[in-house]
């Protein structure tokens, strides 16, 4: 299993923290980030769209990453 080593500032980890739990590390904020990461780009292969939207409807803000486009499947 290949071994990743991140320097993420301390104010970055220090809000993720204060938004999800003083008890996440590092360590579990970078996995989770992975796994998002790797499930935008498996729908994007699918040729869906990652959207982010109010509660009850209304605006919706699409999520766009060179990255993640690069799987998107031709047209």
């Amino acid at each position: 299993m290949p071994e990743v080593r991140l320097k993420i500032p301390d104010d970055v980890i220090d809000s993720l923290q204060k938004a999800i739990g003083s008890d996440y590390k590092a360590t579990d904020i970078a996995i989770d980030a992975i796994t998002l990461y790797n499930w935008a780009v498996k729908e994007r292969a699918k040729g869906r769209f990652v959207l982010s939207s109010e509660p009850e409807g209304g605006d919706m803000a699409r999520l766009i990453m060179p990255s993640i486009e690069k799987a998107a499947p031709d047209k």
